[in-house]
C-alpha cells in the first residue's frame, strides 16, 4: 500500500517547490491570453537556464475548441521568424529562431520563440509582437515589463541552486 502512495507524495512535493516561480510568472504579466477573430492566443515567457536567450511560447487555438487540421501546411512551420519581433526601448529585434513545437496536439499550434537576450532585453517596458498572417491577419502585441523578466529569471537561478 505504501508503494502506491509514495510516487504521488513525491510528485506533490516537487510541484510544491515550484509554486513560487509559477505564481510569480502568472502575477507578473508574463502569461497573457488574447482572443482575436475566433482564435485564443496565449503567450508565456519561459525562464531558462540559458542566460543568453529569452524564451517565449505562443499557443494558438480556436476559441470554440475545434481542431486545427488546416494548420498542417508548410506556411505554419517555415519562415516564421519574419512574423515575430521584440520591441524594446531602442530597437525592434527579430528572433534568433522560431520553432513550431511538434506536440501532437490537433487542437492548437504551439511556437517557441527565441531572442538573443543581450540585444533584446531591457529593464524598461518592451513588447512581443506577432504579425499574424496565418490565423487572424492582424498584428497582435503582448506588452511586457523587463523588470518582471529579470525578477523571474532571478527566481529561476535561485531555484537551480
Amino acid at each position: 500500500m505504501m508503494k502506491r502512495y509514495l510516487p504521488i507524495a513525491v510528485l506533490l512535493a516537487l510541484f510544491a517547490c515550484k509554486t513560487d516561480l509559477r505564481k510569480a510568472v502568472k502575477d507578473s504579466g508574463l502569461v497573457q491570453e488574447k482572443t482575436v477573430n475566433g482564435f485564443v492566443m496565449t503567450m508565456q515567457y519561459m525562464p531558462s537556464a540559458d542566460v543568453n536567450l529569452l524564451h517565449f511560447v505562443l499557443n494558438v487555438k480556436e476559441s470554440n475548441g475545434a481542431s486545427m487540421k488546416a494548420a498542417d501546411g508548410n506556411k505554419f512551420s517555415y519562415g516564421l521568424d519574419s512574423l515575430f519581433g521584440l520591441i524594446n526601448v531602442t530597437d525592434t529585434i527579430h528572433p534568433v529562431d522560431v520553432v513550431r513545437v511538434a506536440n501532437g496536439n490537433i487542437g492548437g499550434v504551439q511556437y517557441m520563440i527565441l531572442f538573443d537576450k543581450p540585444n533584446a532585453f531591457s529593464r524598461a517596458n518592451l513588447a512581443l509582437y506577432f504579425k499574424d498572417e496565418l490565423f487572424t491577419q492582424q498584428i497582435i502585441t503582448f506588452p511586457l515589463k523587463g523588470s518582471a523578466i529579470n525578477h523571474i529569471d532571478s527566481l529561476r537561478l535561485k531555484d537551480d541552486n
